[in-house]
């Protein structure tokens, strides 16, 4: 099938799977009419709202902020990497250091949380542990903001240390979620739980039910929030029940409380517990010692469970392995416990393999799994699918697609379209959602979505059109937005042009019946769009068109997020470099352009990134006053953190802008703001653009690094000064005086740097 054919038969069948009413009048919405934006300058006072909007929850001193700032950074700096060194801090010290910078919570200050992270052991002699993000977490409690500790929870595995976040560590969060009423943030959270190998239990469904009487849910909130429990592990609470019951009484809606309460009994009477009533207590026993001491000390736990009456079963297994992504876990704990391990809990197996990093420890432990003649379910492979499909995307190859295609025809030949498929299995009840055992919307999502994001999407327009017919054939209905999001981008990189592109998105998007797009869909077609290039020339994207698709956003319900602003500056920035000067002016008034909607936009909240962006894109298209005013924002709200100082500085260099440059960087010294390696390189780049390059090298060779160890100048600095030491043929003068100042770097000189660097003895001669 050629290409044209395939995307053409790929989009017929798209729309096919949405009827149109014959009788339904299809109303596009209009393109935005074309009206000259007028050069707009950016005020101060005209963002002092969207300033301020930075804040939440309570403010920590600056004097107390100042005085931790320049504890931490007198201790780090006192380390000098010896092993024996004495440690300059002492626990209980840098359990406070935490405490205040977490409540704080701005940006620079959890950068430092973690620089503190990485340098833990020698700071107090101590390993980074569960206990020490327990004090972070507390601290970000007291700042207020639930997505800044849903994120760090989120994140934790990637902090150094590599902790999982406890369940305890979430229902921390969830109880502060609860005392809010944020019900809808509790629920958000649950499959993330999940997926960190915190699945839900019964105290957290406690949690969200105390959450929900605080938002003052509804009961149909209620019996809504039933068909999410029904996924996770629940066990049948009269306690629970009475708990609904009563919160109903107190707002004197006792019919209610009697329906709810009947409702509740209906559907999760049958999951009561029929063996001994500690069995819930014993169980989370058993997960907290897998949580602190691993599995051979939860074993061992067990077995003294079993004398006081446990009895072991198939969901002992899955607690025991909660924390395991190697075979010889799963062999361990059956042996021990002579238990027969089923496919959940292989999957248990590989999908921590993968949650780890370690893809390559899966896929084995799939191969091994096959010799065992166990079934194939759709729970057990789309851990592996989803890893191999971000595999592609994160390396920007192709072939662990086609590998994902190959596991997904193993599951495919094992339940063919002919057979009975649509049956839910439950499996272990840990799992984050009810799942078929065969091929499922969800996998027909994660691997439609792998191709939107292909290298080639061409080769991939006649496969998608198969998986299509497929999930005709099996009777899975097209109600995805991931799916439907990932048939637009595939026809948009199909398209031939721009406005074919947005048709293609009209005709897909806004049929009769359509799934509703989430957010982070159209984020990605937005960005897709943005990113399409028809021609040579690098044209800049459409601004009409990109916001045609940001108003079908807003009027789906969905949140116009920075992001969506941050893409298409983003994209307008990297367009600038290599544009011929016509083009520039027509990137700049591009950005003045989004700038006007984002000003415009009452239901915007800019975040740090957001501001940094439209900093970077407006110095790189040459409005240098436009940078500045939007980094004196930033200044004033507090809000800057290490990016926005390096890019106001190469803004500064680049528009030979000197005295504004030392003024940026006294006043950021006026906040006791310490620079990074990046500021620092800045700091010198920009010296060098206005001609200061004496300055420069003094500053590399006396200051930099001077109360900072982990700034100290490098080979990249000694490069750049170079650079443009030769475009004014001082390179022998600065090379004397590396020489004679930074002895230890100068031994450390690469050999690419020949055509600088002269023989020793003519340097010595030079600068004596």
């Amino acid at each position: 099938m050629s290409f044209g054919r395939a995307a053409s038969q790929l989009e017929r069948l798209a729309i096919a799977v949405y009827p149109a009413s014959r009788n339904a009048r299809q109303n596009w919405v209009s393109l935005l009419s074309h009206r000259k934006t007028c050069t707009r300058s950016l005020s101060l006072s005209s963002h002092s709202v969207s300033s301020d909007r930075f804040h939440n929850g309570q403010r920590v001193p600056d004097k107390k902020l100042a005085v931790v700032h320049a504890q931490i950074h007198n201790a780090l700096n006192s380390l000098d990497g010896s092993s024996t060194q004495q440690c300059p801090l002492e626990e209980g010290q840098v359990f406070r250091i935490l405490d205040i910078l977490a409540s704080s919570a701005r940006p620079q200050d959890l950068a430092l949380i973690e620089k503190i992270l990485e340098n833990f052991s020698s700071l107090c002699g101590l390993s980074v542990v569960a206990e020490v993000h327990s004090h972070i977490i507390r601290g970000l409690l007291q700042h207020g903001n639930p997505q800044t500790l849903l994120n760090w929870l989120i994140q934790m595995r990637q902090k150094p240390g590599n902790v999982q976040p406890y369940l305890q560590h979430w229902h921390m969060f969830l109880e502060h979620c609860a005392d809010m009423g944020h019900a809808n943030m509790i629920q958000a959270a649950m499959p993330k739980m999940a997926y960190s190998g915190c699945p839900p239990n019964n105290r957290t469904f406690k949690i969200l039910f105390k959450a929900m009487f605080n938002s003052g849910a509804t009961l149909n909130d209620f019996t809504r929030a039933f068909d999410t429990i029904e996924q996770y592990t629940f066990w049948y609470d009269k306690d629970v029940a009475n708990m609904l019951y009563s919160g109903f009484v107190k707002l004197n809606r006792l019919s209610q409380a009697k329906q709810i309460k009947k409702e509740f009994n209906q559907r999760f009477r049958n999951r009561a517990i029929k063996e001994s009533p500690r069995l819930l207590e014993w169980e989370e026993d058993l997960a907290l010692e897998v949580e602190r001491h691993g599995l051979v000390s939860a074993i061992d736990l067990c077995k003294v469970l079993q004398k006081s009456g446990y009895n072991v079963h198939h969901r002992t297994l899955s607690i025991l392995l909660r924390r395991s992504h190697h075979i010889s876990d799963l062999e361990f704990a059956k042996t021990s416990l002579d238990l027969q391990a089923s496919p959940s809990h292989w999957s248990i197996i590989i999908t921590n393999a993968i949650r780890a990093g370690d893809l390559a420890t899966a896929l084995s432990s799939y191969a091994h799994f096959r010799s065992t003649g166990l079934p194939l379910s759709a729970p057990l492979l789309q851990p592996l699918i989803s890893a191999l499909c971000a595999s592609a995307f994160r390396d920007n190859d192709d072939k662990p697609i086609d590998h994902a295609l190959e596991l997904y025809d193993e599951l495919a030949r094992a339940f063919p379209s002919s057979s009975p498929n649509a049956a839910l299995h439950r499996g272990d009840p840990g799992f984050v959602r009810e799942r078929s055992t065969g091929p499922d919307a969800y996998m027909y999502g994660t691997l439609l979505r792998a191709m939107g994001t292909s290298v080639d999407v061409q080769k991939y327009s006649g496969v998608a059109v198969l998986l299509l017919a497929e999930m005709e054939a099996r009777a899975i209905p097209l109600q995805s937005p991931i799916i439907l999001s990932s048939l637009i981008v595939i026809a948009m990189r199909c398209s031939s042009g721009v406005d074919e592109a947005l048709e293609a998105y009209r005709r897909l998007a806004r049929r009769h019946n359509a799934p509703r797009i989430t957010a982070r869909c159209y984020q990605w077609i937005l960005n897709t769009l943005s990113q399409l290039n028809f021609g040579e020339d690098g044209s800049p994207p459409s601004i009409w068109h990109y916001f045609e698709i940001v108003k079908d956003m807003r009027l789906s319900g969905q949140a116009v997020t920075p992001a969506i602003y941050a893409q298409l500056l983003k994209r307008l920035a990297q367009l600038a470099p290599d544009a011929p000067e016509d083009m520039k002016h027509s990137l700049a008034a591009c950005v003045r352009r989004v700038h006007d909607h984002l000003t415009l936009d009452p239901t915007i909240t800019p975040d740090t990134l957001l501001w940094n962006q439209l900093m970077d894109s407006y110095q790189r298209v040459g409005l240098f006053a436009e940078a500045y005013r939007v980094w004196e924002i930033l200044l004033v709200s507090e809000n800057f953190d290490h990016a926005s100082v390096s890019i106001i500085l190469d803004a500064c260099g680049f528009a030979n802008a000197w005295p504004l440059a030392q003024r940026v960087y006294s006043r950021l010294t006026e906040r006791s703001f310490l620079l990074n390696q990046g500021n620092w390189d800045a700091y010198v780049e920009c010296m060098c653009r206005v001609g200061k390059l004496n300055d420069a090298v003094k500053l590399v060779c006396l200051e930099m690094g001077k109360d900072q160890k982990d700034v100290a100048p490098h080979k990249d600095t000694i490069r750049l000064l170079l650079t443009f030491a030769t475009r004014s043929n001082q390179q022998d003068e600065v090379l004397s005086r590396i020489q004679r100042y930074l002895p230890d770097l100068w031994e450390e000189l690469p050999a690419e740097l020949g055509e600088f660097v002269i023989k020793p003895e003519h340097i010595m001669t030079t600068s004596q």
